[in-house]
């Protein structure tokens, strides 16, 4: 007994404070903890009530520029780290690489076709307007026109709903054009942003393309249109914070700078899940035929769903993508049937199937005219998969 007691002893007691919970920070700092064999008190994350008697050997402290935090903290006098920068109380800290975060949600827009790309905030964080120099950087690198969007006083609140609060929105909408790709600072702003766009009548993502960061999917995945977000790898800075502190505690000396975590990617969801195209009739037609590439359309569904003539709509279509409609089906057909051979196991009869080929006669045929070889010779040669340009969520993430 007495030994368990004394090893039992020896496991680190740490503290973490916050202003409020980010679940993958959070769950970033209760992997290192398991790992090192801390004791974690976690206990604000669930109170939101600072636990005064606490006597921790180190704390990371997610203060959000909580005085009270900052206090507390400071009072405890032992080794911590964090995540905020404020001059009140320098600590070690380790928090997101903002500018390659805009950087990434750029490129993802500009992938897309945009020729107009914006920045949103709200006033509310200025210490993420980095992301927008990240992003007006790539921008203006590759040509294209950079706009801001932002009203000229801080409203009430960052989660306004559809209403006046975004009356500022239109002239600016009406100033930039469409289409236009918008990042949001994060996706606590997308979610009202694209709330706000849908009660105005713009489409999201043919009229306005919504790109959010931190990929939430708490947010994400239930806002009106599914935010597509910057995967800023939130957990990781949650383990590497855990992991400094770690080794502040055993006397190691970390330095003063910043450790930033890189962004791995953009997860598409609905918001973006388009490319650029100004006429309306032509950017109809492709979201058409991304939405309905795996069921057994013909270019007369497509057809019926506009307001034009079947050559007028072919003309469109094939000047602003420089290809035609049976072949951007093709394309986004054959994109899918590849991933699902080369990440599945599944039949040739049932990829072909899922793909929205009509048999496997037509898939078979279609590999040879477009990659000079069968399916099954595709998936057992171990071809690698083509790039078939900018893909519908659904086909570049098939088999996944």
């Amino acid at each position: 007994m007495q030994a368990h007691s004394a090893k039992a002893a020896k496991r680190r007691r740490v503290l973490y404070l916050t202003a409020w919970n980010v679940q993958a920070i959070h769950e970033g700092i209760v992997a290192y903890a398991h790992e090192a064999g801390w004791i974690l008190n976690n206990a604000m994350c669930f109170s939101g009530l600072i636990p005064e008697d606490a006597q921790p050997d180190g704390v990371i402290c997610r203060h959000a520029y909580n005085p009270a935090i900052l206090a507390f903290t400071r009072r405890l006098g032992v080794p911590a780290v964090g995540f905020e920068e404020d001059p009140r109380m320098p600590l070690p800290r380790v928090y997101y690489d903002e500018e390659a975060v805009g950087a990434l949600a750029a490129r993802h827009l500009i992938q897309r076709g945009h020729k107009t790309l914006g920045f949103l905030h709200l006033h509310f964080t200025p210490y993420q307007l980095l992301r927008r120099d990240g992003f007006r950087r790539e921008v203006e690198q590759a040509g294209l026109r950079y706009v801001d969007f932002a009203p000229q006083t801080k409203p009430d609140s960052w989660h306004a709903a559809p209403g006046p609060a975004w009356d500022w929105l239109d002239a600016q909408l009406q100033q930039a054009g469409t289409p236009v790709g918008i990042m949001a600072t994060n996706d606590q702003i997308a979610r009202p942003l694209i709330d706000a766009l849908v009660e105005r009548g713009y489409r999201v993502p043919e009229d306005v393309a919504v790109v959010g960061a931190e990929n939430d999917p708490l947010v994400c995945d239930i806002a009106a249109v599914s935010i597509s977000s910057v995967d800023t790898r939130t957990r990781q800075i949650g383990y590497e914070a855990a992991r400094m502190l770690d080794r502040i505690m055993s006397g190691e000396a970390v330095g003063a700078a910043t450790l930033r975590i890189a962004p791995s990617h953009v997860v598409t969801r609905d918001s973006t899940d388009a490319l650029a195209v100004a006429n309306p009739h032509a950017a109809h037609a492709l979201h058409f035929i991304w939405r309905h590439y795996r069921e057994p359309i013909r270019i007369d569904d497509i057809v019926g769903s506009v307001s034009i003539t079947r050559r007028r709509l072919q003309t469109l279509f094939l000047q602003e993508l420089g290809r035609t409609m049976q072949e951007e089906i093709t394309r986004v057909r054959t994109a899918h049937a590849c991933r699902l051979l080369s990440r599945t196991a599944l039949k040739i009869n049932i990829v072909a199937q899922q793909s929205g080929f009509s048999t496997s006669l037509h898939l078979h045929r279609t590999f040879q005219n477009l990659l000079k070889t069968g399916p099954k010779a595709f998936r057992e040669g171990g071809f690698p998969i083509p790039d078939l340009g900018v893909l519908p969520a659904s086909a570049e993430n098939a088999g996944a």
